[in-house]
């Protein structure tokens, strides 16, 4: 292993995490690697020692691990161990190294930010989204994609208060429903039509694996629609659903000539050929 710089600082860049059930996870060979500053093979091969020398001592300072699925080297997302905050901190308990005074600070201020966030939501907001943009490029999408992605978020964002400001008392399903017109007017398929050509699953945003030009006309809809509602102030479920899908259809004339125009479906960016062959 590499030897290490005493009281190196941790900005937690090479550790991947995901919000999972109301608070952080972390990946444990992450945490591993950036303790010893070692590559992720021999994370792997420490983590596998370290859990069998506890193992063989009775001691269940580690417990039993979660497991979540996370952005691998090789950009696919795998089934990775990973431990909330408490049990990240009894990790580096267990290991020697000069960086577990750093880690355990960057854990503390992320905690920190968390009751910040809570005490002021619009920071939250700012926060949440920083961290989102930094789990794209993570994952390894271009930049021209993560600007499009983190406009459409700000968009459905105002798309969302616009519906609750414009349906008075309107159940929380309408979210769903609008967003079911919303995809069935302008790229003619469901939600979970999307998701199975997206092959992604249930719980997945489909946002998330769409291609640039379907986050930029997605977008463009849902802040047609919020001005639209806006302008209406007062409208039962039925209205808000009719504009939303009035301006689906509109903007979905010019995402189908862009879409000839450039050969391939922009939500999933395959060949039109590929889509039309699929559903014969």
């Amino acid at each position: 292993m590499n030897e290490l710089v005493p009281n190196s600082m941790i900005d937690g860049r090479n550790i991947r995490r995901e919000w999972h059930k109301d608070e952080w996870y972390y990946s444990v060979i992450d945490i591993i690697a950036e303790l010893f500053d070692t590559d992720i093979k021999s994370a792997k091969n420490y983590y596998h020692v370290l859990r069998n020398r506890l193992k063989r001592e009775g001691n269940d300072t580690l417990g039993e691990f979660t497991q979540l699925k996370l952005v691998a080297l090789d950009g696919k997302r795998r089934l990775t161990d990973v431990v909330n905050t408490e049990q990240a901190l009894r990790l580096i308990q267990s290991i020697p190294s000069p960086k577990a005074e750093p880690m355990k600070l960057w854990l503390a201020r992320l905690g920190r930010e968390r009751l910040e966030e809570a005490e002021d939501p619009e920071l939250g907001l700012f926060r949440s989204l920083d961290r989102t943009i930094d789990k794209y490029r993570r994952d390894g999408k271009p930049e021209a994609w993560i600007e499009a992605r983190a406009q459409g978020i700000v968009t459905r964002m105002d798309f969302v208060e616009a519906l609750k400001v414009a349906v008075l008392n309107a159940p929380p399903t309408i979210f769903a429903q609008t967003t079911e017109k919303l995809y069935k007017g302008l790229w003619d398929r469901t939600t979970a039509q999307l998701r199975q050509e997206l092959n992604i699953e249930t719980d997945q945003n489909p946002r998330d694996h769409f291609g640039q030009y379907a986050l930029i006309y997605t977008g463009l809809a849902e802040r047609l629609a919020t001005d639209k509602l806006r302008e209406a102030e007062t409208v039962t479920e039925e209205v808000a659903r009719d504009i939303v899908w009035g301006i689906a259809k509109l903007i979905s004339q010019q995402a189908k000539a862009t879409s000839q125009i450039l050969g391939y479906d922009l939500v999933t960016e395959k060949p039109l050929l590929s889509r039309r062959a699929r559903t014969k």
